[in-house]
């Protein structure tokens, strides 16, 4: 199974484990990141789920970029 096969077998929403599982990141760090609001997600009673787009998003604006030149000097 492809890379791309499991990743189109994920439930639209995900729970904090299964973001989790998906993306490394600890539960606690998943959840923490939604109370802070720094990672989308939807209310559904005392539920909260996020879905594979916000964890890119996410990942796209905490990233560190790599640097284009290195001096060794």
């Amino acid at each position: 199974m492809t890379k791309r096969e499991k990743q189109e077998q994920l439930p639209l929403f995900l729970t904090p484990e299964l973001a989790g599982k998906v993306s490394g990141l600890g539960v606690n760090r998943i959840r923490h990141l939604m109370e802070s609001g720094l990672l989308e997600y939807l209310p559904v009673g005392c539920r909260r789920l996020t879905t594979i787009q916000a964890l890119w998003d996410y990942y796209g604006r905490a990233k560190v970029a790599a640097k284009l030149e290195v001096d060794f000097n």
